[in-house]
């Protein structure tokens, strides 16, 4: 595979990744979002869950399960941080990838100039 299809290749993905980071901050600045998840799931949910946890009348299994269960902001939380800072890398490394893009293009181009030149109306291949 070729130097250019491979950083084409690139640039789609780092596209994609910097699309899903943008859905992301979007979908983290929705009121309802910030109402239901953050609110709702991560702070209420998951202290009740802490509290539940340390209850002495629970079994040792519900006692883990509720403790599991009051993670889960925690990993959402690091799962949305890394969405947010993998795009922004992304992003970061999209324009230095066009740049080599275009210049392996320009490369390409004046390669192949010099591999032909027209000579009487016709073009002969050196």
């Amino acid at each position: 595979m070729s130097e250019i299809v491979q950083l084409e290749r690139q640039i789609e993905e780092a596209k994609a990744v910097v699309e899903q980071r943008d859905m992301m901050v979007k979908l983290t600045n929705n009121r309802e979002f910030k109402k239901l998840i953050v609110e709702g799931f991560m702070k209420d949910e998951c202290s009740r869950y802490t509290h539940l946890s340390t209850q002495p009348g629970i079994s040792l299994q519900d006692r883990a399960d509720a403790l599991a269960a009051a993670q889960a902001a925690g990993h959402l939380k690091r799962w949305i941080n890394a969405i947010i800072m993998m795009g922004n890398n992304a992003e970061g490394e999209l324009g230095e990838a066009k740049e080599l893009l275009d210049e392996l293009r320009a490369e390409a181009a004046d390669a192949a100039q010099a591999e032909s030149f027209t000579y009487a109306g016709t073009e002969i291949e050196v």
